[in-house]
């Protein structure tokens, strides 16, 4: 079958790999669409902690984002049926490990993720996947915004976290596909809410936040919930400073750099910081968010680029998008 990877940094191309074998708990999904993050940039510029740390290497099978039909299942597979629209966890849990047993299986210790480690990705033809992992639409027709349902569990995980009441004040750092699906997530919350980015907005609805060009200092002391999507440098010191007494700093993106904050200010502020990880639980929630995609989830895909082509997909993510997501397409 075809898959595109990673061949070294710099390098995508088209190869052919084995099929994958199903087994009995695996569902076997033919791909229709998989989409593109900054983590598969990291993997292309050769910068990812995976490559850096010996988890990945080249060439390396890429694709967390996904979305496809089941083709065939397992035989210990019976709650799933072939031609059903399916997507799933990047996360594969173990479901034995401490913190498995306790029921934070985002947390395992014996993880291995698709497309990012110990499991192929989902640029390819087919992609075999743990029946655990597998979220299903049911049957209807697969559309790009569905691989949108990967980043949203983690929007959910953050807001599960620390839940948004009405009145509160929130601010959005970083616009990308994370703080976009936060703003959607939002809309029906009854916040304020205030979005840090400095490019122009245009796949948001307008009537759902406001935008601030400005750097933090001119927003200190404002907010009752910052959601942190950047990863941007100083963008945690930046969130600190514009919580209020007692506001959350809920840390989404991944910066790249240390960062210094004041413990001080944290303790007699009251304030808390809480990272946020893939949200493996919540699927179901999502899927049933994008069952049938709206104009909200469709405006934040820039384009679908095919297969052969995912070369370009990736400088289109780099260099050229207005909007947060690229996608490739298998269809």
């Amino acid at each position: 079958m075809r898959a595109a990877v990673i061949a070294a940094p710099g390098s995508v191309k088209i190869i052919d790999v084995p099929e994958p074998e199903v087994t009995g708990d695996s569902v076997l999904v033919r791909v229709a669409y998989v989409g593109l993050c900054g983590t598969d940039l990291e993997l292309l510029h050769g910068t990812s902690p995976y490559l850096l740390d010996g988890r990945a290497r080249y060439p390396h099978s890429f694709g967390h984002e996904w979305v496809g039909l089941v083709e065939t299942v397992g035989s210990e597979v019976d709650d799933i049926a072939v031609g059903e629209v399916v997507t799933g966890s990047t996360m594969l849990y173990c479901q034995h490990c401490e913190q498995c047993r306790a029921g934070r299986r985002n947390l395992c210790g014996r993880l291995r993720e698709v497309g990012l480690y110990g499991h192929p990705g989902a640029a390819a033809e087919l992609l075999a996947v743990p029946r655990r992992a597998v979220a299903s639409f049911g049957r209807c027709t697969p559309t790009p915004a569905h691989v949108l349902v990967e980043p949203m569990v983690t929007v959910l995980e953050a807001f599960d976290a620390a839940p948004v009441r009405p009145g509160d004040r929130v601010l959005v750092v970083g616009a990308g596909t994370i703080g976009s699906l936060a703003v959607a997530v939002l809309a029906g919350s009854n916040a304020t809410v205030d979005i840090v980015d400095p490019k122009p907005l245009t796949h948001l609805d307008p009537g759902c936040y406001r935008q601030r060009h400005s750097a933090f200092p001119s927003v200190t002391g404002t907010y009752d919930l910052v959601v942190e999507a950047s990863g941007a440098p100083g963008a945690l010191g930046g969130a600190v400073t514009a919580l209020r007494p007692g506001g959350t700093c809920l840390l989404v993106g991944v910066a790249t750099a240390p960062e210094t904050i004041d413990p001080a200010t944290i303790a007699l502020s009251g304030i808390r910081i809480t990272g946020v990880r893939h949200g493996v639980d919540h699927y179901g929630r999502a899927v049933a968010m994008f069952g049938a995609p709206t104009a909200t989830f469709e405006a934040l895909i820039e384009g679908v680029v095919p297969l052969d082509s995912a070369d370009a997909a990736f400088a289109i993510l780099e260099h050229t998008r207005t909007r947060p997501k690229v996608v490739i397409s298998l269809a």
